[in-house]
C-alpha cells in the first residue's frame, strides 16, 4: 500500500490529488474538468446540490467508475484502478450511505469479511473478535460486542462497524457517504469523536453530506460542486452558511425558507382527528389536523414518529382509540382503505417503500390510481399520460422524459416523484415521514413550497422531518413525540430548532 510523507522539498504529499476530471454517460458529461485535493489528516466536506456530481466523483476515487480523462495521485502515486479493489489498494475505502454489512453476520465476521483470519481450513472467529476489539479501541469508541449480529445492533453501531471494516483493510483514506443520515444525536456525536480521533491519527477524510451545518462542525476545508463544475474550495472557517448555500445554488432564488403561518378558524371543522390512538409503536396519541394546516411530529429516531403516520395509514393494526376524517370515525385497516378516505403517505425510505426502481417515472406515477385510470379492460393511456405530464411539471422532475427509469434520478427528483405519485391520488390529507431526508437545498424547497400549496388549497399535512430547523420553519402547529408519546401540540408562534432540539430529549 502506498503510504504518506513528504516530497524532495519537504512539502507534504497530498492523500488525494485530483486533477481534470472528466466523465460522462451515453454522451451525456456529468464532470467537467474537476480537481480535487485531499490533504493528509484532514477531514475535507464535498458538497453541491443533487446532480452536483459528487457521488460520481468520490466513484471515480473509489474506482467504481472509470474517469474519461484526467489523473489521480494517491499519496504522490499515479494511480489508474478501475475497480474499489484497486482502489483499496491504493489505501482508499469508502463508506456509503446504504451499508455493506450483512445482516446475519457477526460484526467481526464483517469487518473481516474481506480478509478473513484462518486456522487451517476454518475460519478463526475468536482472533477476528480480538482484532475487532483493537480496531474499536483505535477508534476510541465503547467496544461493541463483535459476536452480536449486525441485525442486532443500533443504526450508529453499525455505521462505526463500517468504518471498522475500511480501516481492516489498512485504508488511509476514508470516503464517508452521508455518515449521520441515520443516526441519533448521541450516535452523530460518537461518530465526530471517532472522525476527530482518526484525523488526529493521520487518516484523511472525504465527508459527502447534504446536513451543511455538519460541515462546519467536523470539516476543515470544503469542495463545492454544481452542474459537474469546480465551484469552490475553501477553508471551511472563511464562509459562512448562507454563502456556502448561494455557492451551491449559484444565485437561484432562496427565497421559501420562511413560510406564512396558517391559523384555524373558530368555526373550521377537522380534516383529521386521532383520538387516544395506541398501536405496538406508539401509546395514547391524540391531534387534529384542520383544512389548510400543517402539523408537525417533532422527535429522535425511535421515538414513535414514524409508528403515529403508519396508524393513520392502516400499516399498523390500532389497539385503542380511533381516527376520524371530516368528523366520521373510519376503520383503516390497510393502505386502500386509507387512500379511499383521501389519505396518502409519502413513507420513510423512498427506494424501498415509496418506488419501484426498475419502473418508470410515468408508471411510478399512476401506480396507486390504476383503478381509475382503466376502462372495461385496458389502462386509458391519454388520461395516464395527462395525470404524468401535470406532477412531471408542477414538480419540477429533472429527467429526459417521464419515460426515464427512476432508478437513474437523484435522490431529490426520486422523491418527486413518490411526492407526486401520492399528490395524484388527490388526497385531502398528506402523511408526510422526512420528505427531504439525503436531498439537496433546492430539491428540499421545491418539495416544500408544493406541500405548502397543497395545504393551502384547503388541505391538511403530517409532517415529520428529522431536522427540526424544518419544522420550526414550516409547521402551524408542532407536537413533541418522546418515548413512544406524543404530547400536546403547541401553536408555531416563534419555536427555533434549539427550542425543539431540547423538548425531544
Amino acid at each position: 500500500m502506498t503510504t504518506s510523507g513528504e516530497n524532495d522539498t519537504g512539502k507534504r504529499i497530498p492523500a488525494i490529488e485530483a486533477a481534470g476530471i472528466n466523465i460522462g454517460f451515453n454522451g451525456v458529461p456529468v464532470l467537467h474538468d474537476v480537481d480535487f485535493t485531499l490533504e493528509e489528516g484532514e477531514v475535507h466536506a464535498l458538497v453541491g446540490m443533487n446532480g452536483a456530481g459528487k457521488s460520481t466523483l468520490v466513484k471515480i476515487l473509489n474506482g467504481f467508475y472509470r474517469k474519461d480523462s484526467g489523473s489521480v495521485r494517491v499519496f504522490g502515486k499515479q494511480q489508474d484502478y478501475d475497480s474499489p479493489q484497486g482502489a483499496n489498494r491504493a489505501g482508499i475505502a469508502m463508506v456509503y450511505q446504504d451499508l455493506s454489512l450483512a445482516p446475519s453476520l457477526t460484526v467481526a465476521q464483517n469487518i473481516y469479511l474481506m480478509r478473513p483470519f484462518r486456522s487451517g481450513l476454518l475460519l478463526d472467529d475468536r482472533r477476528a473478535a480480538r482484532e475487532a476489539l483493537a480496531l474499536f479501541d483505535r477508534m476510541g469508541i465503547e467496544p461493541i460486542d463483535p459476536h452480536a449480529r449486525v441485525e442486532e445492533v443500533s443504526p450508529g453501531q453499525a455505521q462505526l462497524v463500517e468504518i471498522a471494516k475500511a480501516l481492516s483493510l489498512d485504508a488511509k483514506i476514508l470516503i464517508l457517504d452521508e455518515p449521520t443520515a441515520s443516526l441519533s444525536n448521541v450516535e452523530i456525536g460518537i461518530l465526530f469523536a471517532t472522525v476527530e480521533r482518526l484525523k488526529k491519527g493521520g487518516i484523511s477524510i472525504v465527508y459527502i453530506t447534504h446536513y451543511l451545518k455538519d460541515v462546519f462542525r467536523i470539516c476543515d476545508r470544503v469542495t463545492i460542486l454544481r452542474d459537474g463544475q469546480h465551484i469552490l474550495t475553501s477553508q471551511v472557517a472563511d464562509l459562512t452558511l448562507d454563502e456556502m448555500i448561494d455557492r451551491m445554488l449559484g444565485g437561484e432564488s432562496r427565497e421559501g425558507a420562511a413560510w406564512t403561518r396558517h391559523r384555524a378558524a373558530p368555526d373550521d371543522k377537522p380534516l383529521l382527528e386521532a383520538r387516544d390512538i395506541a398501536t405496538d409503536g406508539v401509546e395514547h396519541a391524540s391531534f387534529t389536523i384542520y383544512p389548510g394546516q400543517i402539523v408537525g411530529l417533532a422527535g429522535l429516531l425511535g421515538s414513535g414518529r414514524t409508528e403515529i403516520t403508519r396508524a393513520i395509514y392502516g400499516l399498523d393494526r390500532l389497539r385503542a382509540g380511533e381516527i376520524l376524517v371530516a368528523g366520521k370515525p373510519v376503520a383503516i385497516r390497510d393502505s386502500r382503505t386509507a387512500l379511499n378516505n383521501g389519505i396518502s403517505l409519502v413513507p420513510e425510505d423512498r427506494r424501498r417503500q415509496g418506488l419501484v426502481l426498475d419502473f418508470s417515472i410515468a408508471d411510478n406515477m399512476v401506480l396507486p390510481i390504476l383503478r381509475r385510470l382503466s376502462g372495461l379492460v385496458f389502462i386509458d393511456r391519454g388520461r395516464s399520460a395527462e395525470v404524468v405530464r401535470r406532477y412531471f411539471d408542477h414538480l419540477d422532475v429533472k429527467a429526459t422524459d417521464p419515460g426515464q427509469q427512476v432508478r437513474l434520478l437523484s435522490g431529490g427528483n426520486q422523491q418527486k416523484v413518490v411526492v407526486g405519485k401520492f399528490l395524484a391520488c388527490e388526497p385531502s390529507i398528506l402523511l408526510l415521514d422526512d420528505p427531504t431526508f439525503g436531498i439537496d437545498i433546492h430539491a428540499k424547497r421545491a418539495i416544500m413550497r408544493i406541500v405548502k400549496d397543497f395545504a393551502a388549497q384547503g388541505n391538511g399535512v403530517l409532517f415529520i422531518s428529522s431536522e427540526l430547523h424544518e419544522i420550526a420553519a414550516f409547521c402551524d402547529v408542532v407536537h413533541v413525540v418522546r418515548r413512544r408519546r406524543l404530547e400536546e401540540g403547541m401553536r408555531n408562534d416563534g419555536l427555533t430548532e434549539d427550542d425543539l432540539l431540547a423538548m425531544v430529549q
